[in-house]
């Protein structure tokens, strides 16, 4: 399928008639298209199944949560979000189009007439435009849905029982600021180490995220300053994590 995209500003002027109206304009909408011409494009009726999945997801915390939004044990909702992004999304086009963030920002902001916008909305307490994809590719990992669909991506492993276990595994906060925005985030056997020596099979924490943010990320960005890891296998990362970790901890 053919993918819409818009640009920041666009996105911004829906996020804002959002915001202060709870609807906007579809028809001022500047869309392009992302992919083969000959191919159809994406339409809102495609994104029902996707709907309803992030509908299950709201449902399933609904009353959990203090004044009905996620807060600190947003998490868990990030967690539940990538399966369902991933595997969805991944019918619709391959990852060159689905790495492009003005889908993402016509996913969050656009699609199903802001039904994808209320739901962001919920997830989060503050109404930081850089969570509907209004941003550059830089901060791209600041974004809700691509993120749920990049670590959904970078980790999916159909060898294991649950193949999205290791996407799953770890908090939201870690995999931002400490995975995806690392160089070693880049090597799917480094990830794996990373987060099994951080979190045991059945999720709980190992380490805590004092220590991973303040002593263990710090002592594996100065080793891969000097050093190059894409030739480690995962028992080689995971010696070298260990070693790190009982070094500096």
């Amino acid at each position: 399928m053919r993918l819409p995209t818009i640009t920041n500003d666009t996105a911004a002027a829906v996020w804002n008639a959002m915001n202060e109206a709870g609807e906007f304009d579809a028809g001022g909408v500047s869309v392009e298209y992302l992919g083969d011409e000959s191919e159809a494009p994406l339409a809102n009726m495609d994104l029902e199944e996707l709907m309803d999945a992030l509908d299950c997801v709201q449902a399933k915390y609904a009353g959990k949560f203090a004044n009905g939004q996620p807060r600190a044990l947003g998490g868990l909702v990030d967690v539940d979000l990538i399966e369902p992004i991933h595997s969805i999304c991944g019918k619709f086009a391959g990852v060159d189009q689905l790495s492009d963030l003005g889908f993402w920002r016509w996913l969050s902001n656009v699609s199903m007439g802001g039904h994808f916008w209320n739901f962001i909305a919920w997830r989060y307490e503050k109404k930081e435009q850089v969570n509907w994809g209004i941003t550059s590719p830089r901060n791209a990992v600041e974004v809700l849905l691509y993120r749920s669909w990049l670590r959904g991506h970078k980790m999916y492993d159909p060898s294991l029982d649950d193949p999205y276990e290791y996407a799953k595994r770890g908090s939201s906060d870690v995999w931002r600021s400490h995975i995806l925005r690392q160089d070693f985030g880049k090597d799917v056997a480094f990830v794996r180490a990373f987060l099994d020596s951080c979190w045991d099979k059945q999720g709980n924490r190992v380490l805590s995220d004092t220590k991973i943010r303040q002593q263990l990320i710090p002592a594996l960005r100065s080793w891969t300053s000097n050093a190059t890891y894409s030739h480690l296998t995962y028992d080689e990362c995971i010696a070298l994590v260990t070693e790190r970790a009982e070094a500096e901890i």
